[in-house]
Formats: C-alpha cells, structure tokens, sequence
C-alpha cells in the first residue's frame, strides 16, 4: 500500500501527464466498450428466446417474378403448418393499430394481429399472466389481448392487477391476459390480439398479408426446412394451379433476417472505434516515454543506489496501474452513458432494446484496460531502462538514439494513416448524407402536415368511408387550405409496395407477361397537397363514397418513359384484384422508396372513400399549417369524438425523416474522424518533444556554431513531414482496401473522391503542422549555454 501511494504522490508532481494519460484511457475504454456493446447485442447474442437458432423467418417466394417474395395467405399458412416435416410450429402476425376507447380520451396503440401458435414460435413466457389459448385464437372465441411491457408501466405502473383489466377496441371488449417483457420485439408495439382469421379469408389464396415465423425441430438446417416447404407447396401448386402454381417458400435464419443489413456498418464503425483505441494506447506509450526520458537522471540514481531494473520497472507499473484503474473507472462510466445515448440515437436498429452493460461488456473493458496497461506501460518502462541507466548521468544515450524511437515512429505513422482513413471516411460520408438531402424529391414539403384519424379495418366501410369523404371535403373549405388529401403511405416512408398488373397493349417476356409497378392508394387532393406538378392528363375525380365508380389512377413519369407516353386512356388490371383501372393522368417522379432509390414505375390508384381505412391525411396551407390543427381536431371530433387524432408532423419532418440514418452515420464517423485527428497530433507532439528533449545538446552546438532558428525549425518539422508522408501513404493504401465496404453506404460520390481524400490529406497536413509547432519553436529557443551545462 504504501508503495503505491508513494506511486500516486509521483503523478501529484506530474498532473498535466496523469490527468491526460486518465482522459485519454477513459475515452477510449469508453467508446470501445460501448461499440462493443452495440455489437454484441446486435450481432453477437444470440435472439434471447429458448433455442433461439432454430427460430427462422418464412415468406412465400416466386422466382417467377421480378419482386421474389411475398407475405403469406392465412390459407397457406395453416396448409405448411400440417403439411411439414420439419417445423414445430408455423406462424405469422401483421400490423395494425387500434383505438383504445376504455379511457376518458381515446388513444391509438400499436398492434399487432397474430395468427394462431405466434407465442407458441417463439417459446418466451410473458412477464406476467399467460399468452393465448387455442380457443382465444379460433375464430368468434374470447377476445383477450397481451400488452407490452412499455404500456404496462406507463398506463398501469406496472401492477399486477393490470391482468385481468379490459380494453376497449373497436367498440368490443378485450381482457388483458399477459404481459410481454421488452426483449420480446424491438418494435414499439403495444398489444398483440389474436387475428382470429374469418372463415371467408381463410378459403382467400390469393390474400397474402402475414409476416410468417417458425421454429424448425432439433436439427433441421435452414435448407433441409426451405426443402420441406417446396415439398409441400408443390403439392398445393398441383391442389390448386390457378394460386398456387409457380410458387414455393423462403426460409431465413431469424437472426440473420433481422439485422443483417445493419451487419456490416456496425463492424465498420467497431474497427473505426478499434482504430482509436489503438491510437489513444500509442499516444499514453508516447508520452510515458517522454515521462520516462525527464526522469532519466531519477531512474539512474535509484540504479546507483542498487535498484535492479526490474523494481525500476515494477515502480513505475504501479504508476500504470493508478492510471488503469482511474482510466477503466472513468471509461466505464462513459460506457454506461454512450450506451444510453446509442440506444435513444439507434433506436431503428433492431435489438437496441436489448443493449445494456452485461458481464460480457465488463469483461471485455476489463481485459481492454489491462491489455492498455501492458502497451502503454510496461513496454516503455522495460525499454527506457534497458542496459545500463548510469550514462544518462554524463551524458544523454546517443548510441541508440536512432533504434529507441523506431516503434514510437511507426506508430505514429500509423496514428495518421488510420486518421487519414477516417477523416476520408467522414468526409465521403457527409457529401452522401448532402448528396441524399439535395435529391430532387418530386414535391413540396413545406406549409403541409400529416396526421391519421383512427379507423379499423375490420369496421364497417360506409361508415368510414362517409366520415372519410366528408372530412376532406370540410378540409378544403377551412380559410387558408390550399389542398387536403390522403393516401395510404407517405413519400419516403419505407412502405415499398409492388404488386404485378397487366397493361394494356403491352405484353412482356418478364413475369409470366404482367408488370412489375410500386403502388399508392390516393385522392386528388393529396397529391395537389404535395405540389406535384401534373405532366399529362387531369387528377383522380373529387374523393366519394362509392365503391361502384369505375376505378381510375395516375401513373408517374418513370411509367410513361418505359410503356409509352401514350399510356393515359389505356386500362391495367392488378394481377391480385380483378378490377380495371383506366389511366387518366401521369405526374411527376416521387422518392416513394426514398432519396437513394431511383424512380420506378409507380401507380396511383384513385380509389373510393373507406377503401383504405387508416390513411395519412395531408393539408398544406398558405401560412403555418400547425395553427390549422386545432381547427382539424374540432372537425374529426364533431364527425366521431370516438376517433384519436395521432401522428401529428410536419411533412418535411416526416422527410427528414428518411435521412436519419445516414446523417447519424455521418455524424459518428465524422467525431471517430475528429477524435483520431486529435490523437493523432497528440502522439507526433508527444514524439516530437521527446526527440527534442533527447537532442537538447546536439541543437544547442548547432545554434552555437551559427544555425538560424529558422533553420532548427526547419529540422524538427522536415522530420513531421517525413512522419506525415509515411501515414499518408499507408493512409491512402488503407483508404483504397477500404473502398468496397464504403461503397454500400455511399449516395452520389465515388469511395475513391479525389476532391474529398485530398481535402482529409490537406487536414491531416495542417494538423500535423500544428502538432509540431510547439516543438519546433522550443527547439528554435534553446539557449546553447543551457543545453551545454544541462548534459
């Protein structure tokens, strides 16, 4: 004990080392432990169900057709659910939100509706209560709903009493049977019901909606189950040609489903993170050596005065040790909160839900911290005292001076190559981010909101029709509304439909002769509300009730440019509906699949009033069209006080965002890029004082023997630049290797830019300028007198 307060009262007397060492450790055991966290969680855990690997994502596929999957009629579902060899058991939800009436105020929830053995797929017992039973999933059985943990706490304060409440959904009466811990989905849902399909759906083949799930028995392969359900879908394709034909499943490892396209960013950004861990490590070595170099004479007269070089050593690991120990205390309290700030910043991600700091995280700060301590301490303190120390009392060890600092270099070296790389990285990815927020989107966002008005789809459709019909009329005659609409998904807004049409007079080699197109349900004021200039033909007849009109639609310029400019008057048919939709108009591209994707044929369908129960609502009026909202309240509430009003955002919000991700990506690259540079400076200043130190006297006969300061700048700063173009070098060769992993996440710009990799090459130059000012003007300010006395 008291050796190492002896250790602590020697970085008292070096506070400006000890508090930077501690600073530079915390940070960096900091990010990495964090990043680690993201990563593990995301791509390392297991899904936290029993036998999480046998869980497995099933869709419908035809390889037919240019879109190859689809979602699951229930009819099927159950037919793969009897018929297979290698599943415990098959199932499938989709989403839909419901008002919850059972409260002063109504409330819209997130829901989701499953099909019958859901729970069963996924084996995680609920927090408390139970799940469904088979006769709450039938069919007219008891209605009962499980909720989320998040609405549990939130409306009921987590009480055990909440089992056993009623919700009021669509007028009718559900009992609360359970509880759902929050690892149970990363998505904000709220209740799950059962769907309890109707019998005229289940005989409906061609209806496919469901997101389908399975568990596969001990030891079945993912093929050897996507080779089963082939079998049997086969077998229903001989059943029944007319629907099934043509058809077969795809079988994804749930896992890999859920956060593979988040696989390779997230181990991007974890070796980014690496990198200046790495970096921050280089430097502390740095500067213990320049510590270390001060304390020569020290370190010699304990060697006079018969210390061996292993207590030497051992003296000055447990200075190491109280830097490890603040570091990794510091380090871990960042960690816990980046993790926080992860979890809100990357909440899109799936299974950020799950992110916390378990003993895996712990684990691995600790063994970061200790791996950190050998690097930046023992390896300086064993090199330092190597060979004999008393020569340093005559005078400084030049035989040697050359090899010293050969690794000290090398890591420098390094520290601006990685740098070079990530502020390349940055660079590129901030002129994507730009390059996305600058796409031509087709429309005008501003003076326009967005909202929903609760309806079901189960309700009763003239009577969601009449209040849809006579709430966009009453829209378009409040004072200042320049336009008011609906549609059933927004711009931008990650819903990619595509459904398979035949157009008339165009016949084609490509999926059994039909279309491939993507889809929207509108009216004609929406897309009068979103500005979009009209091209050719008129807009959707005024929005009605009536589900008898003949159904007419728009297409958008990308469909014109590949059928025919001579398509409107010209009727298409929806391979999966059996009415014919006359072309009346063609409008401008939109970024329907979002500013990265470029435009594809699209339709607009100007269906009836009630055809899509659960629309966006678009208004964009003269002034601030959220002074119009109170006003929009009071319309829904005198049409139904029984329908919420939810959703509520401006529609350059809802634009914004669509960038999310790409601008947090930025954001993190760019303050990795940010952080890197500042290390990187930090190890070359630590380097070069060191060198200057060491040189004192050699620079002092210089300027005896009439060497100008400007000419000893000139050395210390000759040798930066010969450090700067080794990192530049090594730093482009990395930039080059990294190109390919880049090139997925970049929009507009080439991972090869010249403009961009030189700019972080002229950034990097004015850095490392920078890091050795200082010690090249000290160096300039040796009095040879000094120097001389000094040694």
């Amino acid at each position: 004990m008291s050796s190492l307060i002896v250790a602590g009262r020697s970085l008292v007397r070096r506070p400006s080392f000890a508090v930077t060492a501690v600073l530079t450790l915390a940070l960096g055991v900091g990010a990495t432990t964090s990043m680690f966290s993201v990563v593990d969680a995301v791509l390392l855990k297991p899904l936290p169900f029993p036998d999480a690997d046998r869980l497995v994502t099933v869709m419908e596929a035809n390889p037919a057709k240019s879109q190859k999957t689809s979602l699951i009629a229930p009819v099927r579902l159950e037919d793969w659910n009897r018929q297979n060899r290698t599943f415990e058991a098959l199932s499938a939800s989709y989403s839909e939100n419901v008002t919850d009436t059972s409260e002063a105020e109504p409330r819209r929830l997130a829901g989701r509706r499953l099909a019958p053995r859901y729970f069963d797929v996924f084996r995680m017992a609920p927090l408390i209560g139970r799940t469904f039973t088979p006769d709450e999933e039938r069919f007219g059985g008891p209605r009962a709903v499980v909720i989320s943990e998040g609405f549990w706490t939130e409306r009921y304060g987590r009480s055990p009493a909440a089992v056993g409440r009623g919700l009021i959904i669509g007028g009718l009466g559900y009992v609360i049977v359970g509880v759902m811990p929050a690892t149970f989905t990363s998505a904000a849902i709220d209740v799950w019901i059962p769907a309890q399909t109707p019998p005229g759906i289940l005989r409906m083949r061609e209806a496919r909606f469901l997101n389908g799930v399975g568990r596969m028995k001990a030891g079945v392969t993912v093929d050897q189950a996507t080779a089963d359900l082939a079998r049997v879908q086969q077998a229903l394709g001989e059943q029944y040609p007319a629907s099934d034909r043509g058809w077969s499943a795809s079988v994804w490892d749930q896992k890999a489903f859920r956060v593979g396209a988040y696989e390779e960013p997230l181990w991007l950004l974890f070796g980014a993170v690496g990198l200046l861990f790495t970096i921050a490590m280089a430097n502390i070595a740095g500067l213990m050596l320049v510590q270390l170099h001060r304390r020569a004479r020290e370190l010699s007269i304990r060697q006079a005065i018969g210390a061996s070089r292993l207590q030497i050593v051992g003296a000055v690991m447990r200075e190491v040790l109280i830097i490890s120990v603040a570091g990794s205390v510091g380090g871990t309290a960042v960690a816990s909160w980046l993790v926080t700030l992860f979890a809100k910043t990357f909440a899109a991600v799936p299974r950020m839900n799950e992110l916390a700091l378990d003993w895996r995280v712990l684990a691995f700060s600790v063994t970061a911290t200790s791996g950190a301590s050998v690097i930046f301490g023992l390896w300086p303190s064993w090199h330092a005292t190597r060979g004999n120390l008393m020569p340093f009392l005559a005078q400084g060890d030049r035989r040697s001076s050359g090899m010293r600092h050969r690794l000290q270099e090398l890591l420098v070296v390094s520290q601006i190559a990685f740098s070079i790389v990530l502020v390349a990285s940055a660079g590129l990815m901030l002129r994507s981010y730009y390059n996305l927020g600058h796409v031509s989107a087709g429309f005008s966002p501003d003076h326009a909101i967005t909202f929903h008005v609760g309806a079901r789809w189960d309700e009763d459709r003239a009577r969601v029709g009449q209040m849809q019909e006579r709430l966009v009329a009453e829209l378009q005659q409040l004072p200042g509304v320049v336009a008011a609409g609906m549609t059933n998904f927004l711009p931008a807004s990650a819903a990619t439909l595509r459904y398979q049409i035949a157009l008339q007079g165009i016949s084609t080699t490509d999926d059994n002769g039909k279309i491939t197109v993507g889809e929207r349900t509108v009216s004609s004021g929406y897309l009068r509300a979103l500005s979009v200039p009209l091209v050719a033909g008129e807009w959707c007849p005024p929005l009605h009730y009536d589900f008898k009109a003949p159904p007419k639609a728009l297409v958008n310029r990308a469909f014109s440019e590949r059928y025919g400019s001579d398509v409107i008057g010209r009727h298409f048919r929806f391979d999966q509906f059996g009415t014919d939709h006359e072309i009346v108009g063609i409008i401008g591209n939109l970024i329907e699949d979002g500013p990265a994707t470029s435009p594809v044929p699209y339709v607009y369908a100007c269906e009836s009033a009630g055809s899509w129960p659960d629309p966006d609502y678009v208004v964009r009026t003269e002034g601030d069209p959220r002074a119009a909202m109170a006003t929009i309240r009071g319309i829904v509430r005198g049409l139904d006080p029984n329908r919420p009003i939810f959703g509520v955002k401006m529609l350059e919000d809802v634009i914004a965002g669509s960038l999310d991700q790409p601008r947090v990506s930025a954001q993190v690259l760019t303050l990795f890029a940010a952080a890197a540079l500042a290390l990187a400076s930090l190890g070359l200043y630590s380097l070069l004082m060191l060198l200057v130190s060491e040189r004192t006297r050699e620079l002092g006969v210089r300027i005896a023997l009439g060497a100008q300061p400007a000419q000893v700048v000139r050395l210390v700063l000759s040798g930066a630049g010969r450090l700067f173009a080794g990192g530049m070098g090594a730093g482009l060769l990395l930039t080059l290797a990294a190109a390919r992993v880049l090139r997925a996440a970049l929009f507009g710009v080439s991972p090869l830019n010249t403009v961009t990799i030189s700019a972080a090459v002229i950034v990097l130059a004015l850095v490392v300028m920078a890091a050795a000012a200082i010690p090249a003007a000290r160096a300039a300010a040796i009095d040879p007198i000094e120097a001389m006395r000094a040694e």
